[in-house]
């Protein structure tokens, strides 16, 4: 059985029934699975040589018990602002395991970085080499820095997760890489030790990583011509999982041909794998309020919206939705919408369903991307978050108040 999964008719995270933790702790409640946390990650982690790293991207899920739990199994991380480098900080992690990405880091959060000595600041522009640089002079302190090139690869996926593409805002071009290395002085305070690339998410092919890993060969031998001794390729991550009838990405299956590429060079791994951990290890279970009819169209009106789980109306985004409550009632088609005042605030369509008033439902792998990217639109409170390890419940995030939500207003 599955870390999440219906057993006996009734859906289960670990060892407790949903209805159970519905009913001590309501609704609309994110839900997480320790067991699947850590089963997803040893998928990785189980595959990687000595030296090499996974890097988790903070990004997908940034709740600091989820990075704590991360850091204890040995995971770097990949953070994209300095707030979330302050996070992986606070949960314990080993700031020798951190990457920076992201293409708009300020000052503030460049000092942060540098101070704290993590592995690699990832340069996006020739501009953002420019101000570590400076940085780095005005702290006397060497920094080592990864060259983020951008392969110029089209994954498939949604327009808005891909970033491979040369018309993406991230990552540098060949012209903007040899430039760096040019003014980079051997002996100066930026030392180059990565190449890296992240050509976008949910990929199911994993040859288009190993295109862009060819890719970054080629960067890291040119930059060997210049007197650079790299150290590490990241690769990213962006391996999919099946949210409806995707083929999900295989780590063993990457990791064994990339090994293979890398078979005869020194260079060590580094991933930054994100949903491909976090997605299938949460649920969102939300309320049924009404039962509506309008013309030939039934729709489900739940107590979670657009503010809680935004990927449906982002991205069309497709969620499993599973009954809690099992009624004897009849199988009917549903649209289930939210109650935020918008029309785009439709969390699934033309969906089989048992349900009456008063029921749950539980939107499936919204572990990645769900709770990160919640909102208090329409002044709503952002849902509680719950950790399911075997027959126990923690509380890793309680549900705002209204007093939260004014608080830097008042």
């Amino acid at each position: 059985m599955k870390a999440i999964d219906t057993k006996d008719n009734q859906l289960y995270v670990e060892d407790i029934p949903v209805i159970q933790i519905t009913k001590e702790y309501g609704s609309p409640a994110f839900i997480y699975s320790s067991k699947a946390i850590n089963d997803n990650f040893q998928s990785y982690q189980s595959e990687i040589r000595e030296g090499d790293l996974i890097c988790y991207a903070v990004k997908a899920n940034s709740n600091l018990h989820i990075l704590k739990l991360l850091s204890d199994l040995g995971s770097g991380f990949d953070v994209v602002s300095g707030n979330e480098l302050k996070r992986c900080l606070l949960a314990g992690a080993d700031k020798n395991k951190i990457v920076f990405s992201g293409v708009a880091k300020t000052e503030e959060e460049i000092t942060l970085a540098i101070e704290n000595d993590i592995l690699s600041i990832n340069i996006e522009s020739y501009g953002e080499f420019e101000r570590i640089l400076e940085v780095s002079k005005k702290l006397n302190k060497k920094v080592n820095c990864a060259l983020r090139v951008n392969p110029d690869i089209a994954i498939g996926s949604h327009k808005y997760i891909q970033t491979g593409s040369k018309t993406s805002k991230f990552g540098l071009d060949k012209e903007s890489v040899l430039k760096i290395s040019s003014q980079c002085e051997i002996d100066g305070p930026i030392k180059l030790t990565s190449v890296a690339s992240h050509i976008g998410s949910q990929i199911s092919d994993e040859n288009l990583i190993l295109e862009s890993v060819d890719y970054l060969i080629e960067i890291a031998d040119e930059l060997a011509k210049n007197g650079h001794n790299i150290e590490y390729l990241d690769i990213g991550g962006g391996l999919g999982i099946q949210y409806r009838d995707e083929e999900e990405g295989s780590p063993k299956i990457l990791l064994e041909k990339v090994k293979e590429l890398l078979s005869e060079r020194d260079f060590k791994i580094i991933l930054e794998p994100g949903r491909s951990v976090i997605g299938t290890a949460g649920i969102l279970v939300s309320k049924v309020e009404y039962i509506k009819e309008a013309g030939e169209k039934k729709f489900a009106i739940i107590d979670a919206g657009m503010n809680d789980l935004i990927r449906p109306s982002l991205y069309e985004a497709w969620h499993k939705v599973i009954e809690v409550d099992h009624q004897n009632t009849d199988l009917d088609l549903y649209d289930l919408a939210g109650p935020v005042c918008e029309t785009g605030d439709v969390l699934a369509k033309d969906r089989d369903l048992k349900i009456m008033p008063g029921d749950h439902v539980a939107f499936m792998d919204v572990g990645a991307y769900g709770s990160v990217m919640t909102s208090n639109y329409n002044s709503r409170l952002r849902p509680i978050e719950l950790l399911v390890t075997k027959d126990k419940v923690q509380v890793i995030k309680r549900k705002e108040s209204f007093e939260d939500i004014v608080a830097l207003e008042t």
